[in-house]
């Protein structure tokens, strides 16, 4: 059985970040990942991907579109997707294996693996090659990140995806509908636009990207009005039928109304995210989840258990401020300088979208 200060369960930007840091100011460091390469969603099959095939798409729009306007003539231009997404997976393994070296240079243990809480300081890791390993450890980072809301009463199929199958396939539908407006479906709907596909996005709230400010949803639809997708806002999906030649999925107004029903190749649901809490152990040591189903956290980005897996309401200054000795899940910290070089906001993060027009932003959590 093998000790760390710190443990952290996910190596995407969360996790693996925090363990550098970590291990930087000194302490023993364990990451346990379940998946082949290092850098979770982002750097596999989310922004970094996404961005690679957003250019991608962008210069042969500009080919197809843009040249003849500046006197710039050429050839017959196709799209050879399979060459595209070889590009795309160069620079995620390029990344993900600068990540390797960045754990070797900061003395991290990798553990390949499911991990599983046994206790507040001690888990079973079911690893990847076979076997289990326990490790024991001081303090616990959960970064186990989020997966794919879906539509109520839908499943997944060949057709009908999430960001993570559609990021992966090297064949483009004749047309798609796509579900949500946020920063997954606006970014897919443009790299999908650029290459020809017929784009349909379903949007329950009044305008695209809600979370931004309303000049910025208003820019970004005329700016794919122009591009040829299709907005429909205050709109509802309510099913997905996946049963006949094409897809059809029936929406209605999202303030009551007749449906009706659109026929596409392919849906793609982009409405949200779900903590990924589940398998973990969390419950079984006492971490309590919100309505949302995230991990129940205080000031600091804390659990109330502690190391016997306690309640930790017992740890107040008379101020009633918290005092951290005590608390070793979720990025909690023995020492202050570790608080203060690893804390964040959990109210707000910055953010910036690679889409046209380009966009950055405050967005709330």
């Amino acid at each position: 059985m093998e000790s760390f200060d710190l443990a952290v369960i996910g190596a995407g930007p969360g996790g693996y970040v925090a363990a550098i840091r970590a291990a930087q100011l000194g302490l023993r460091v364990a990451l346990i990942e379940k998946e082949a390469s290092l850098g979770g969603t982002c750097l596999n099959v989310g922004c970094i991907p996404s961005k690679a095939l957003l250019e991608s798409s962008e210069l042969y729009y500009k080919a197809t579109h843009a040249f003849p306007f500046h006197g710039i003539t050429t050839g017959p231009v196709s799209i050879d997707l399979a060459k595209m997404m070889a590009r795309k997976d160069q620079v995620v393994e390029e990344l993900t294996k600068g990540i390797g070296m960045l754990m070797k240079k900061n003395k991290i243990t990798e553990v390949d693996g499911w991990g599983t809480l046994t206790s507040p300081t001690s888990m079973d890791v079911e690893l990847n090659d076979g076997g289990t390993q326990q490790l024991t450890y001081d303090n616990l980072i959960i970064a186990t990140g989020a997966y794919t809301r879906l539509v109520p009463g839908t499943e997944l199929s060949e057709r009908v995806v999430t960001y993570e199958e559609q990021i992966l396939t090297d064949e483009l539908p004749g047309s798609i509908v796509i579900a949500g407006s946020g920063a997954i479906g606006v970014e897919f709907a443009y790299v999908l636009a650029n290459f020809g596909v017929e784009v349909t996005i379903v949007e329950f709230l009044d305008r695209i990207v809600p979370l931004e400010d309303p000049e910025v949803s208003k820019e970004l639809a005329k700016q794919y009005k122009k591009l040829g997708v299709t907005l429909m806002t205050s709109t509802k999906v309510e099913k997905i039928d996946d049963s006949g030649d094409k897809v059809k999925v029936t929406v209605s107004p999202a303030d009551g109304g007749d449906s009706q029903t659109l026929e596409t190749d392919k849906v793609m649901q982009a409405i949200g995210f779900v903590p990924r809490v589940e398998g973990y152990g969390l419950e079984d040591i006492g971490v309590e989840l919100t309505d949302r189903g995230a991990a129940e956290e205080r000031q600091r980005l804390e659990t109330d258990v502690d190391h016997d897996g306690h309640d930790d309401e017992d740890h107040k200054d008379p101020a009633g401020a918290d005092d951290h000795r005590g608390n070793p899940v979720f990025l909690r910290f023995g020492e202050e300088r570790l608080h203060s070089s690893l804390l964040v906001s959990s109210r707000s993060w910055r953010a910036a979208r690679r889409r046209s027009p380009r966009q950055a932003g405050r967005n709330p959590l």
